[in-house]
């Protein structure tokens, strides 16, 4: 494969990615950049090769991935797409190259640069989705169906919504990243994935504001005045969660 000086414009979806992993093995060329059109800015005498995103070419990427990488390297390309990072296609492209020729152990090999490239961005991930299991706050609707709003940095919803299924089974919810327009949704039988730009939603619960009430009163109530240490609260707690956190919004 020849390294080139060519663009690969995809769609922003995973397959979209796989599809233009098989392309560049298909055209044997190494691309510069794989990138969604909005995030591309063209360089002067750049090529661009637009990919048309095909689910057979990329399913059978992902076996391969599978087969000659393991599934712990394809849990780590999955994850590593839910970063923010607007470099991660070509980053996880790169991963691609290097595991195909290193093989399962390549989530191992961190001295690697294009290994530790997808590394950082799945550990990224797990950070922030880790807070956010604590750092989730639902209101129930007056339909008896809970909802929470979040604003992460990274797509973390398909992270955490096993989580919340597991530990609200009971209860209807709704999770509205608002970010990336995507909501989870907990029917009682399963969790699924909804695209959407808004939810329009109930009114509150009637007895939810004495609830949020009771709560902050509790937050109040159990703090010691002469230990608070704002700096270390926002390390913890950082200050890019508490417009969703009844407790401390601001």
């Amino acid at each position: 494969m020849q390294a080139s000086n060519i663009a690969y414009i995809y769609d922003g979806t995973l397959e979209g990615l796989f599809t233009a992993v098989f392309m560049t093995y298909s055209r044997k060329e190494v691309p510069y950049i794989i990138a969604e059109e909005a995030n591309l800015q063209v360089m002067f005498g750049q090529q661009v090769f637009h990919v048309k995103t095909d689910e057979a070419l990329a399913k059978r990427v992902e076996n391969g991935i599978n087969k000659k990488m393991g599934s712990n390297a394809y849990m780590n390309i999955w994850t590593a797409f839910l970063s923010c990072d607007i470099d991660k296609a070509t980053k996880i492209y790169k991963y691609i190259c290097v595991g195909m020729k290193i093989g399962r152990s390549v989530y191992t090999h961190l001295s690697h640069e294009d290994v530790m490239a997808v590394d950082k961005m799945c550990l990224y991930i797990g950070n922030e989705s880790h807070l956010l299991k604590g750092f989730v706050r639902f209101s129930k609707m007056e339909n008896g169906v809970y909802y929470a709003k979040i604003t992460p940095n990274n797509s973390v919803l398909p992270v955490v919504m096993p989580h919340f299924s597991d530990r609200y089974s009971d209860q209807p919810f709704i999770i509205h990243d608002a970010v990336h327009k995507l909501a989870g949704v907990y029917d009682l039988r399963e969790w699924y994935l909804v695209e959407t730009d808004e939810i329009n939603l109930p009114e509150n619960a009637e007895d939810e504001a004495d609830w949020k009430g009771l709560w902050r009163s509790f937050y109040n109530s159990i703090a010691i005045p002469e230990r608070m240490n704002k700096k270390l609260r926002m390390g913890l707690m950082p200050k890019r969660y508490w417009q969703n956190m009844v407790e401390v919004m601001v």
